[in-house]
């Protein structure tokens, strides 16, 4: 599923925030920010490093949780991506332009031949469907392209932050789904309940089926 959370110059996310995020998408989390006329980026990173990361960051910033569909697990496939024409697979940099990617582009493959062709080089690196259209973006230099694409992005530049796609608004953050919000439910009832408090682990499970209505009739 992936999530993105676009966070205003004075809204952060709290860490029970982002541990959420991190169950509901555990492979990876990535910051993008913007400082003295560039943007910043640093990813594969945990739910705790980035709560370390966010208080030594001004202005509006945009984090995203990964969940592997296209590529797989792969650290380098974390977002964000350069938009420039090597949408480098680098854990941390700069740039004039990121981009941010929730979904799946199911012709990327198809793109990236198509870039092969046209800029006559082989692409480098792991490539999953969010790093093809970083390439494709660039190549094209028309981000309005992801209009025409069926998800959520966000081009983020040294000046303007660009939405595509639905958001949902939540606690003052543009988020690009709202599922993360399950597992702080979900905690939540079992803090209710005390499940978990010093019992095997057999019971655990048969009380919270219980608990969300799937324990035996």
């Amino acid at each position: 599923m992936c999530v993105i959370l676009v966070c205003p110059r004075d809204i952060r996310p709290d860490g029970r925030t982002l541990e959420a995020c991190q169950k509901a998408n555990p492979h990876g989390a990535g910051v993008g920010w913007r400082e003295r006329g560039r943007v910043h980026w640093m990813k594969n990173l945990g739910a705790d490093e980035v709560g370390e990361l966010l208080p030594q960051l001004a202005g509006e910033l945009v984090i995203h949780f990964r969940w592997a569909s296209v590529g797989g697990v792969h650290p380098q496939l974390c977002h964000p991506f350069p938009v420039d024409r090597g949408a480098a697979t680098k854990l941390s940099g700069t740039a004039k332009t990121l981009l941010f990617h929730n979904g799946t582009w199911k012709s990327h493959k198809d793109a990236l031949g198509y870039l092969e062709r046209e800029q006559e080089r082989k692409i480098v690196g792991p490539v999953s469907d969010s790093r093809v259209l970083a390439l494709l973006i660039a190549h094209t230099r028309n981000p309005d392209i992801l209009d025409q694409i069926e998800g959520r992005f966000v081009v983020f530049g040294h000046k303007q932050t660009r939405l595509y796609g639905n958001w949902q608004e939540w606690a003052g953050m543009r988020c690009s789904n709202l599922a993360f919000r399950y597992e702080m439910e979900r905690e939540d009832h079992r803090a209710r309940w005390g499940i978990g408090r010093g019992k095997p682990l057999h019971d655990q499970v048969a009380e919270e089926l219980e608990l969300w209505g799937g324990g035996r009739s």
